[in-house]
């Protein structure tokens, strides 16, 4: 299986850490944010990916160059988007002829998030619930106090995800979207042509959610959005922690 690592955002919130470094190569706890992302996809047994890039795309090119010869895994495949940034959903139309290449299932994750899914389960889970409801896309989930008022929040029932929610007030019940998800290549019908920019949440997710399509994994682990420089410094508290135990 290969997989799609989000990489082409502007890092706004990230300022002034952002003005001259693409937000993935940032450093959290003395490594690039996006280089705990492959580690977890290198514990999953994916040894080839495809990275998008847009700000700063000569500084990411030499980090996929540099992760390559230093024989890095996965493998990195540099998605060039620096002339228009095609969003979430482009990006996947863009990357789906090399993703579903040789197989029909692949797994899309951001670079800006901690946590250690297993993704080998959610692999699992998604070939599960493909064939017994014809699942085209399965979303991890996590519980996250922000799910719902700071986030979208996603509402599940019984392995499915049902609707999509924000509201001013906190509703416990929803969920979370930590960055993680597996999609069938079927999905890549229902996209605009490559190169056109768009989203995966409108031209996927809402409509497999309208179906009864879109699947939903739990994550009961730890979990780190690093969005903004309080999520920064967060996150190095949390893992100068979790390095002291």
């Amino acid at each position: 299986m290969r997989a799609l690592v989000m990489a082409a955002g502007l890092g706004t919130r990230l300022r002034p850490l952002t003005d001259h470094t693409p937000k993935p190569l940032v450093q959290v706890g003395g490594r690039a944010m996006v280089e705990y992302v492959l580690e977890n996809l290198a514990s999953a047994g994916i040894s080839e990916a495809v990275i998008n890039i847009h700000y700063l795309p000569e500084k990411m090119r030499e980090f996929v160059d540099d992760w390559n010869l230093r024989g890095g895994v996965p493998q990195l495949k540099a998605q060039d988007e620096s002339a228009e940034i095609l969003g979430s959903g482009g990006a996947i139309s863009l990357a789906a002829p090399w993703l579903f290449e040789s197989e029909s299932t692949a797994l899309v994750c951001n670079s800006d998030v901690l946590a250690s899914p297993d993704l080998q389960s959610l692999v699992a889970e998604h070939k599960r619930l493909n064939a017994a409801h014809g699942v085209e896309c399965t979303l991890a989930l996590v519980r996250d106090p922000g799910a719902g008022t700071k986030y979208t929040g996603l509402r599940e029932d019984k392995g499915l995800i049902v609707g999509f929610e924000k509201s001013e007030k906190r509703d416990p019940a929803l969920w979370h979207f930590p960055g993680y998800y597996v999609l069938e290549k079927s999905t890549v019908l229902r996209l605009p042509r490559a190169g056109q920019v768009c989203s995966v949440m409108d031209e996927l997710w809402r409509p497999l959610v309208n179906e009864g399509k879109l699947g939903a994994w739990i994550y009961r682990g730890s979990y780190r959005d690093v969005g903004s420089v309080d999520d920064l410094r967060k996150a190095e508290t949390e893992l100068a922690k979790s390095r002291h135990r």
